[in-house]
């Protein structure tokens, strides 16, 4: 089938049949005209007879014009040579191709059986085109099978004989085609499922796309209205600012007339103090010289007392400034009795209390609460319940006269627990608070029926011990409250404060907190009374006074601050009093001294600080009398006056001088998890009608005579 193509091709080539523009062959115009015919038409290019004639015109060489063009060259189509050469008889150039064929080809083709087909066309050029097309019995026609992908091709005689022999091979390409179709088919089914899923997507996309185009478009418009809201806010507030600006410059300007006139008060003030101190000084020296008489005097009269009473008198100061002179000495040199180990951080709180004829110490610390027996110095008892840290850690006085002893403990995991010490186990928790409870503390009146709970959540709940109620939430201070205090008895009679509603009127309740604030809260009312201002820092610590304190008569509260003060307010004022310096860190933990056995108290006040200190002031002369030294040189966050046991053996020195000098040790929590009790000399306050004793500069502890009249 390719030989019959490239036959077909060849013979167009040499017979000039084709459809181009290529000359005719000479020999097969020859075939049927004479030399004389064509002489005139043959192509100066390919020697053969034009197709296309052109003459051309040269003026400069009319004899020797080259072919290729050039200037003063005039070329034109000649129709009249078109016309001869068009007249031109010729035979069918297919036949003209069969008959130039070799003999050995045709013998080939004998031998192979062909039969020989002869075209006996002669006609004109003009005439060929029609004859090749239409009527040429040469004229090759292509396989009926050819779509399919039989390439043969053959004369209209011997398709028939074709296609027969080469039946079952047009049939396997047809079931091949067919097979190929089916193939394309299922690709172009997938192809269309894949594109209707795509539809279907860029669809839903479209959707999507234009849900985001609206809420896009939405939200521009209320971004412009929000931004148009703000710019409107923007600009009121920079006309509050600059009226505010205005207003500044205004008090400024103010202050300082008010500033210039102050100092010009002040520089009065102080001329005037200079002359009044300089005359209380002259008054001073005077009084000085006339006490020296009189003591003068008075000890002129008391030599001429009798022998008896003389010796007698001699002998009481001879035994007052003995005992003093000990009390001296250990006050400066404290001694360490015993150290409790066991918290790992800490102990935030301690609380004494006697139990069953037993002396015992509670504190709180890590996550646990501990109870430690004072009588014979080892832990009894640990509870372990809470999941963070315990803060506070007080014994229950309404189960001690349920005679069910109990430890109350507060957390940072926003829990209140109640624990049985006995059977060592927890029977009530309180969860009402949402952030962590700092602190608790038990009423003093109605028998201890009723505590109060201080959280960071910035409130102070009151709960009811008996029916485990919630009872009122104070609200007012602006962030966590980290210590709280109920007002002391009104009465040393118990059986006026037992009754069963909270405590009667005038109790009060003292709060200090983070907001640096000590606020004084009416229980019975539940209303809020007085804030005070004062501390730079948190108050870590608040106390009142004792009903039984000689000069401040129960309405002054103590205070102690991580802003390094121990400061003193009074109640009855809703001022502050005084404030003592001396610490060099923040305060933890402040206490009156416990003397109500005695019949009159020194007034003093102790505070524990983180600089490691606790330290004695007097509050009727507003000075530090004594500093003791951490024994382990750690924090000092807690501690509590622990009354001495007569019944202990102790060895009997250190006895006499525990009991000659107070009724009480004190123990201390540290920071280093450790619980220490360390001896407390204190110093009897005398008050006679004929001796005071104070110290003086040197911290030297002097008597005089009183001669002061009346």
């Amino acid at each position: 089938m390719s030989n019959a193509e490239d036959e077909k091709k060849a013979e167009e080539l040499k017979t000039g049949s084709s459809l181009d523009n290529s000359c005719f062959s000479k020999g097969w115009i020859l075939q049927l005209n004479q030399q004389e015919q064509i002489s005139h038409f043959i192509c100066l290019i390919c020697k053969q007879v034009a197709r296309n004639p052109i003459e051309m015109d040269c003026a400069a060489n009319p004899n020797s014009c080259p072919v290729q063009p050039h200037n003063g060259c005039e070329y034109f189509q000649s129709r009249l040579a078109q016309l001869h050469i068009s007249d031109l008889r010729v035979a069918c150039p297919r036949q003209f191709q069969q008959d130039s064929q070799t003999h050995t080809q045709w013998r080939q083709s004998e031998g192979e059986g062909n039969e020989k087909i002869i075209c006996d066309f002669k006609g004109k050029i003009k005439e060929l085109h029609d004859h090749l097309e239409n009527s040429c019995c040469l004229k090759l026609l292509d396989c009926w099978y050819k779509p399919f992908g039989c390439d043969h091709a053959c004369p209209k005689q011997k398709l028939q004989q074709h296609l027969i022999s080469n039946l079952k091979f047009h049939f396997d390409l047809v079931v091949k085609f067919v097979d190929s179709l089916q193939q394309n088919i299922q690709i172009y089914q997938n192809e269309m499922t894949q594109l209707k899923l795509q539809v279907q997507a860029n669809e839903k996309g479209n959707r999507e796309n234009k849900t985001l185009i609206n809420e896009n478009a939405s939200l521009k418009k209320e971004t412009k209205q929000l931004m148009d809201k703000i710019n409107e806010t923007m600009e009121l507030k920079q006309k509050e600012l600059l009226e505010k600006d205005n207003e500044m410059k205004k008090l400024q300007r103010e202050s300082q007339q008010e500033i210039l006139k102050l100092r010009a008060d002040i520089e009065i003030i102080k001329k005037d103090f200079n002359e009044k101190e300089n005359k209380q000084l002259s008054h001073y020296d005077k009084l000085i010289k006339l006490m020296e008489e009189k003591n003068d005097k008075l000890i002129q009269d008391i030599q001429k007392l009798s022998n008896k009473d003389e010796q007698k008198e001699n002998d009481n100061i001879l035994s007052f400034k003995s005992k003093y002179s000990s009390n001296f000495d250990l006050f400066h040199s404290p001694k360490l009795l015993h150290i409790f180990s066991g918290h790992s951080s800490s102990i935030c709180s301690l609380q004494y209390s006697s139990l069953d004829g037993g002396r015992f110490l509670c504190s709180g610390a890590d996550s646990t609460v501990r109870v430690w027996d004072l009588d014979i110095n080892k832990q009894i008892q640990i509870f372990s319940g809470h999941s963070g840290s315990v803060r506070g850690a007080k014994f229950s006085p309404y189960h001690r006269n349920h005679r069910r002893p109990t430890i109350c403990s507060a957390s940072h995991d926003k829990t209140i627990h109640f624990w049985d010490i006995k059977t060592a186990k927890e029977y009530q928790i309180y969860k009402e608070h949402s952030e962590l409870v700092y602190y608790i503390q038990f009423s003093s009146f109605t028998n201890g029926r009723y505590f109060c709970s201080g959280s960071q959540d910035k409130t102070i709940r009151l709960w009811d011990v008996e029916t485990s109620k919630s009872l009122h939430v104070f609200n007012g201070h602006s962030n966590g409250v980290y210590c709280v205090e109920f007002s002391p008895l009104q009465s040393s009679s118990k059986d006026s404060n037992s009754i069963g509603v909270i405590g009667g009127a005038g109790y009060t309740l003292c709060s200090g907190s983070w907001d640096k604030t000590i606020r004084l809260w009416d229980i019975e009312n539940t209303k809020q009374l007085i804030i005070f201002n004062g501390h730079e820092g948190c108050p870590y610590s608040v106390k009142y006074s004792q009903n039984e304190t000689s000069i401040v008569g129960g309405n002054v509260i103590c205070s102690g601050s991580d802003d390094k003060t121990v400061r003193l307010w009074d109640v009855r004022t809703g001022k502050q009093i005084h404030v003592f310096e001396g610490h060099t860190s923040g305060v933890h933990c402040v206490e009156y001294l416990p003397l109500e056995s005695r019949d009159n108290d020194f007034n003093i006040i102790c505070s524990g600080s983180y600089d490691s200190t606790i330290r004695f002031w007097d509050i009727r002369i507003n000075k530090q009398l004594h500093e003791i030294k951490g024994f382990d040189n750690s924090k000092i966050y807690s501690f509590e006056f622990v009354p001495f046991d007569e019944n202990k053996n102790n060895n009997e020195n250190d006895k006499n001088n525990l009991r000659n000098s107070c009724d009480y040790t004190l123990c201390y929590g540290s920071g280093g998890g450790l619980i220490l009790d360390i001896s407390l000399p204190i110093i009897d306050d005398i008050h006679s009608s004929n001796m005071i004793i104070f110290l003086n500069k040197n911290k030297e502890i002097e008597i005089k005579l009183n001669t002061f009249e009346s």
